[in-house]
């Protein structure tokens, strides 16, 4: 059953743009080896990621994810089946947000670390689907 899967969490220290090429890099390799698409944002010590793919793959994916010493908090916000992808162009696309871009979101507090992590602007995985939402139509 194909399904999405979207999280947040924090990187347990900042990450350069190498350490983000390689991150990408990797999972772009193995994402096309386990039909997986999805995007990641990062911003300010912190990521949002929306994930889709049959279930057992996102369970081993995730637990992957869970276990990588690079980050920290995670937050499961939501995972359901769906009846098709929204980014099934992209073994992952990213974006490395302007914050004074996510400024304008209600919520939003630039002076928090890891704001993507922060339940007082992602309050849940519709809030994060609205913001990821955006990139779908680039996909």
């Amino acid at each position: 059953m194909l399904q999405k899967l979207i999280y947040a969490s924090q990187a347990i220290k900042p990450v350069d743009t190498g350490s983000l090429q390689a991150i990408l890099e990797t999972a772009r390799i193995r994402n096309e080896k386990d039909g997986v698409t999805g995007f990641l944002l990062y911003a300010d010590e912190s990521f949002l990621q929306i994930l889709e793919g049959e279930e057992d793959v996102l369970t081993a994916t995730y637990g992957r994810i869970a276990a990588d010493p690079r980050h920290s908090g995670l937050r499961l916000l939501q995972r359901v089946p769906i009846s098709k992808r929204r980014f099934g162009s992209w073994t992952m696309g990213f974006d490395l947000p302007d914050t004074k871009a996510l400024g304008s979101l209600p919520g939003y507090q630039p002076s928090k670390r890891y704001p993507l992590v922060s339940p007082d602007l992602v309050r849940n995985g519709t809030v994060a689907e609205l913001m990821l939402g955006r990139y779908a139509l680039a996909a």
